[in-house]
């Protein structure tokens, strides 16, 4: 995953409206798992790489972590993530698509945020009907919906390697869970699914093997 892009609440992997207690435990989880200690994390990072992780983690808890700094920290990044349309000339909006028209989209067909796809009442059915999501069917609704394993990888920041082997059932060759949890979640958004039925059916599997 490429770490310039996460901000504080994605380092710690928890919702920007979660509890401080919630940060709290995410954060004690995240350095368990990026502790040096923790022989399994150096089959996906590098020590360098893992020291790197800790002082980020260090870093987002410092401010997410206390109500004052979090507060300030919110602020800024709601003014990052959504700049002011007045303070762009005419032409810059027009140049990024800010007043574009939403695409159409054909009879028949849908349309997640990144691709359209035909709707098949079968596939529909199964899909509301599923119980078991492993890597075989979160496959098939992705090729469904009509993205590809490289535009995924590309969307998600997921190495394709990671995407073959849970796309696979791969389990053996996937790094530790609480990155796979990330990476299912991922999914979830990408191919808008239930995330609450999704995470905690493939989880189990994992856990399982």
């Amino acid at each position: 995953m490429n770490t310039e892009i996460l901000n504080y609440y994605e380092i710690l992997e928890v919702s920007p409206s979660a509890s401080q207690e919630i940060i709290y435990n995410a954060y004690k989880q995240a350095q368990e798992t990026f502790s040096l200690r923790n022989t399994q994390i150096f089959n996906v990072f590098s020590e360098d790489e893992a020291k790197a992780w800790l002082d980020m983690i260090e870093e987002a808890y410092m401010v997410i972590g206390s109500p004052n700094s979090r507060r300030q920290y919110d602020q800024e990044l709601s003014e990052k993530i959504r700049p002011s349309l007045p303070n762009l000339a005419l032409e810059q909006a027009e140049d990024i698509d800010i007043i574009s028209e939403p695409q159409t989209v054909p009879e028949g067909f849908a349309a997640t945020k990144f691709s359209q796809y035909e709707i098949k009442k079968e596939m529909e059915d199964l899909i509301a009907s599923q119980d078991l999501f492993d890597g075989l069917f979160l496959k098939k609704i992705r090729e469904y919906k009509n993205i590809g394993l490289n535009q995924f990888s590309q969307i998600t920041c997921i190495a394709i390697r990671h995407l073959y082997a849970i796309e696979n059932n791969n389990f053996s060759v996937l790094p530790a869970s609480v990155f796979v949890r990330g990476y299912i979640i991922q999914y979830c958004r990408i191919l808008e699914l239930d995330e609450d039925k999704v995470l905690p059916s493939f989880m189990s599997i994992l856990k399982n093997g």
